[in-house]
């Protein structure tokens, strides 16, 4: 009998431990007080409101990849970076399907019409229309994804709607 009562003792306890906590729910307050939730559109000055893309770069901004363009948001403005007939200096498409940051701080730009790279130092863009990387040219392929190799220096992997690349 004492095996059987120690039981319904302890069986006792842990129902009202658990009607207690369930009776005290947990405060979470504290932990959601400082998220902040923001709208950008393009009344905030966005090419567009269709986003393909997001990618935070090791300085602080927001990249936002649209089917109009590519986005650079500091927290508070916005520059847009497109596409523009007889500009070379200018993407090779204004829809965006990927971006990344390389080893120097520039960014990449996938788009469904090639590659491209916006030099940081110069603020300006290079296509990659020409490389010709194993008989496929970049700037004639749609880029689906790209990722920074970390662990070598200026090496970019590549995917494509015909395979992976490494630059």
């Amino acid at each position: 009998k004492d095996g059987y009562t120690i039981v319904k003792i302890k069986v006792i306890i842990l129902t009202l431990i658990i009607l207690i906590i369930s009776l005290n729910p947990i405060e979470v307050s504290s932990y959601t007080e400082n998220v902040m939730f923001d709208k950008i559109s393009i009344d905030d000055g966005l090419s567009n409101e269709y986003v393909t893309e997001i990618f935070n770069d090791s300085q602080g901004y927001i990249w936002i990849g649209t089917k109009d363009g590519l986005n650079r948001f500091n927290g508070k403005d916005i520059k847009i970076y497109n596409r523009y007939n007889n500009n070379d200096n200018s993407l090779s498409s204004t829809n965006i399907t990927a971006i990344e940051e390389d080893y120097n701080g520039n960014i990449w730009i996938g788009t469904d019409d090639g590659l491209d790279i916006l030099l940081r130092d110069s603020d300006s863009i290079l296509r990659f229309k020409e490389l010709d990387n194993d008989g496929k040219i970049l700037g004639n392929l749609k880029i689906t994804s790209l990722l920074n190799n970390v662990h070598e220096k200026n090496i970019m992997w590549v995917g494509t709607e015909n395979g992976l690349m490494r630059v």
